[in-house]
């Protein structure tokens, strides 16, 4: 018996208040998940979550085993209002056979039930039984080891998907404190017969559960025999006190025993305090542990959804399938019935001719009426079967239309047969690269240990300390850490030597140069005006302020903000460019086109005032935030109230930036206003489109990246040499997937892997791959002439699953065939491979290499692809925010 008090629990009565909290949070989640109509309560208890429904104005049938607790349940639905007590039964009842006929109910809740029954299948076959088409299935089970006198089995995720899967979508599936809940709707037609089954990592957990619980209940046993030990000597110790005697046989004999009792106090306090440390060890480590397996979990979970989205596409498709067959089948016999009436009337009309000429000769006299008539049914006849013909086309078109539908069904129902088959196989992929993960994890975290070792036993060497002492002398003008730079004064001569002087030029010493001091705010500001007189007279119809968090505008770095920085000035737009330094000292950088001017951020708060609020002639005001800065969010409202169209641009995703200690000045209230107020929001992807649409509860764009057609191209046709592989951009370990590319160089050996780019961190390469620095676009052309194909081995995650490579556009403008990592904003771009896994990188690398792009397909793509395109697709957005005029709050800045 159960015994289950979860009225108690509830109201708080002879329970903690966690308890109450956690079992308050259960029941409140269930009964917010759980939609109206006629409800079944199966293993009601007490009946708590069946009087909340009821309050709630559900009709609620509550069945539970225990006849205590039906009674009790009864009791408390006696003592509601009774339009309350009459929607509500409590019956005493099974749930593998449960007395109700089918479909008669509209939901119904398992809460805590699963873990108790012997049968789980059972029980859910006759939920799916007494549910109607359609219903909504509430389970709550408890997750993980939880020690129970009547708990049969112990669920984790993938254990109560698969139990819950044969006969109900699981739409839902969530952790809630120590429990499980999940919200399934019935199949019209069950996949199979549900069984409970552990995964094997589900059962190799369990058992690390069960050894875990095993240790902590002789921990307790432990502490609860000090506690005993430690009672009977307090009472032995009032005993003596009591006696008052100090030298009798009594006596003696209870101070004997005091003395044994306190030792083996003592004893099991040590044995206590000892168990008690290795009790939290072994707490946190079954924590961390149901942490880790709850992520496992997780994604296998979101592979199995989507597996089960596919195929349930599947099986409507073959249900749409088999209705066109049906439909295909009557239109043929629809057919077939019209011919054969068409032949019939024929046949009459020929019986009818046949009839009149063997006639004709005995009625000469009526033949002129005979023949009217004749002629009149002809006629009929005739007007029949030209209806009963145009009837039959009528029907081979409706036929020949079936049958296309008939033809897109099945094409897409072999296409999500393919996907289907594909997702099973990923989720294979997925679990041996956990597990090579995890074995590389234990090497790499072995091989770290010995190198630390290493590098301890050398510092500490003697040849170190010869090896310092070498460099101090290699270099006898650099002053030692900490020590003040001296020179050695020259022995004076004797007095009693006649001494020749000869002319030493004395080494020069170097004036020490003076500190640059920072720019001043006036002359940026003498700077800013003149740049405004030039913008208003520009022939441009636009003029832009470029908050860009990057480098000034130059010819090495090629980024976003600075590619649509040079479109605008082509046009002859005025453009003000934000950039990032580094320190207030650095001059200010040059650039030819007047029309550009740049301020560094440390000023530009200053100046935004009076670039705002300046007069441009009539031309469109454009504002790009590339990055949700905190100035930004200030001027917002400021720009808008003169008239420009503020424009945030989600080129990275700087949430996940600020993860890996990049955009530490990252705030998500930041970003999450830019979202919802600037006028127009836009996105480089569409998984970052996604995530801005969440933010701001608004559409989001996307404008992906594009290429700068003037981006050089090798002066000689490419003659590529096979065994060299490339890469160029950013090696920061922070995304740049450096093991994937060791791996890669150790599979293959006589590749050459060359790498142009900057931050590359501090690691020991295998010869085949060659760093070759920071190289300009011109140099880096000129290399991939002899490249084989070009690399972006960028590491998985959030961080590159928003991202849309320029590099990309880059490679293929220069003709090289491309191998990615896992970016979904490339997948259907021509020429690029994108490969999922690390596994998948590796085995692909030698096919891409010999491989032949379509050129033509690939100059097509990037034609509509151009930075030309993207500023034109800004200035037509703006022009429907002028047109359309702003929403919200904005509509009062609205210039009239």
């Amino acid at each position: 018996m159960n015994h289950d008090r979860v009225h108690c629990a509830y109201n708080g009565i002879d329970v903690d208040p966690e308890t109450q909290a956690l079992t308050r949070n259960r029941l409140h989640w269930l009964l917010d998940h759980l939609p109206s109509g006629r409800i079944l309560d199966l293993g009601c208890s007490q009946g708590t979550l069946s009087v909340l429904a009821a309050r709630r104005g559900e009709r609620v049938a509550g069945v539970d085993i225990e006849e205590e607790a039906v009674a009790f349940a009864a009791r408390l639905a006696a003592e509601l209002p009774p339009d309350v007590a009459a929607r509500l039964a409590f019956l005493r009842g099974d749930g593998e056979r449960l007395g109700f006929p089918d479909g008669c109910f509209d939901a119904a809740v398992a809460g805590e039930l699963l873990e108790h029954v012997n049968d789980p299948g059972a029980v859910l076959g006759e939920l799916h039984r007494v549910l109607a088409p359609g219903g909504t299935l509430l389970v709550s089970v408890p997750h993980g080891l939880m020690p129970h006198h009547d708990h049969r089995r112990t669920f984790y995720r993938a254990g109560l998907r698969s139990l819950l899967a044969p006969l109900f979508d699981v739409r839902e599936l969530t952790v809630l404190d120590r429990h499980m809940t999940a919200v399934a709707v019935r199949r019209k037609t069950p996949r199979g017969t549900p069984a409970f089954v552990l995964s094997p990592e589900e059962t190799d957990f369990l058992r690390r559960e069960e050894r875990l619980e095993q240790q902590a209940q002789t921990l307790r046993d432990k502490l609860e025999r000090a506690n005993r030990l430690y009672r009977d000597v307090t009472a032995v110790n009032a005993e003596l006190k009591a006696r008052g005697g100090d030298g009798g046989a009594a006596g003696q004999d209870v101070l004997d025993r005091l003395s044994a009792l306190q030792e083996s106090v003592s004893l099991l306090s040590g044995r206590t305090s000892a168990g008690a440390d290795e009790l939290g060890a072994v707490t946190e480590e079954r924590d961390r542990l149901r942490a880790d397996l709850r992520a496992a979990e997780t994604e296998i979970g979101l592979l199995r959804e989507a597996a089960g989205a596919a195929e349930d596409e599947r099986q409507r498709l073959l249900e749409s399938i088999r209705e066109l067959s049906t439909g295909l089948a009557a239109v043929r016999d629809t057919a077939d019935a019209v011919a054969a009436q068409r032949d019939e009337l024929r046949a009459v009309v020929r019986a009818q001719a046949e009839e009149l000429r063997t006639a004709g000769a005995a009625r000469d006299e009526d033949l002129g009426t005979a023949e009217a008539r004749h002629e009149q049914v002809l006629r009929g006849l005739h007007a029949r079967i030209a209806d009963l013909e145009e009837e039959a086309r009528t029907e081979r078109a409706g036929l020949e239309r079936l049958r296309t539908i008939y033809n897109g069904e099945r094409h897409r129902h072999d296409l999500t047969q393919q996907r289907l088959s594909k997702l099973l196989g990923t989720e294979a992929k997925v679990r041996q690269e956990n597990e090579r993960l995890k074995e590389k994890l234990e090497a790499v975290t072995g091989r770290l240990s010995d190198y630390r070792e290493q590098v301890t036993r050398i510092r500490s060497s003697r040849a170190w300390r010869v090896l310092s002492v070498y460099r101090q002398l290699r270099h006898p003008g650099r002053p030692e850490p900490a020590q003040p730079e001296r020179r050695d004064a020259l022995p004076a001569p004797s007095p009693a030597r006649t001494v020749v002087p000869v002319p030493v030029a004395a080494p020069a010493t170097a004036p020490k140069p003076a500190a640059p001091a920072p720019t001043s705010l006036e002359e940026v500001r003498s700077g800013l005006r003149e740049w405004i007189e030039r913008a208003r007279d520009a022939d441009g119809d636009e003029v832009v302020l470029m908050f860009s968090g990057t480098t000034y505008v130059q010819e090495a770095r090629g980024n976003r903000p600075i590619r649509l920085t040079r479109v605008y000035l082509g046009r002859d737009c005025p453009v003000f460019f934000n950039y990032y330094r580094w320190r207030d000292t650095e001059p200010l950088p040059e650039h030819p086109d007047p029309l550009l001017f740049q301020s560094p951020i440390d000023i530009t708060p200053r100046l935004l005032d009076e670039v705002l609020g300046a007069d441009y002639g009539g031309k469109r005001k454009l504002l790009f935030a590339s990055f949700p800065h905190e100035a930004m969010v200030r001027t917002l409202t400021h720009a808008a109230s003169h008239g420009w169209v503020t424009i945030y641009d989600a080129r990275d995703d700087w949430e996940e930036f600020s993860k890996i200690g990049m955009a530490k000045w990252y705030h998500p209230g930041y970003e999450r206003y830019l979202v919802a107020h600037a006028d127009v929001v836009t996105a480089v992807s569409a998984p970052l489109a996604r995530k801005m649409e969440t933010l701001g509860g608004r559409s989001v764009s996307v404008n992906a990246n594009a290429l700068d057609p003037g981006f050089p191209t090798p002066s000689a046709p490419r003659r590529p040499d096979a065994a060299r592989i490339g890469y160029f951009g950013h090696l920061t370990d922070k995304w740049f997937d450096w093991d994937l590319v060791l791996r890669a160089a150790r599979t293959y050996p006589h590749y050459t892997f060359e790498l142009a780019g900057h931050q590359n961190p501090d690691l020991r390469l295998p010869d085949n791959v060659r760093l070759l620095g920071l190289l300009g676009h011109r140099e880096l052309a000129e290399l991939s002439a002899g490249w084989a194909l070009a690399l972006i081995p960028f590491k998985n995650g959030a961080l590159a699953d928003a991202v849309d490579p320029i590099k990309v556009y880059e490679y293929l403008h220069l003709g090289l065939p491309v191998l990615t990592t896992y970016f979904p904003q490339c997948v259907d771009y021509p020429g690029v491979r994108v490969t999922e896994s690390a596994a998948e990188f590796v085995a692909a690398l030698p096919e891409v290499a010999g491989s032949d792009p379509d050129l033509g397909e690939i100059r097509s793509w990037l034609d509509r692809n151009t930075w030309e395109c993207r500023v034109a697709a800004y200035s037509e957005l703006a022009e429907q925010v002028v047109r359309k005029g702003r929403e919200g709050l904005l509509t009062l800045l609205e210039c009239r």
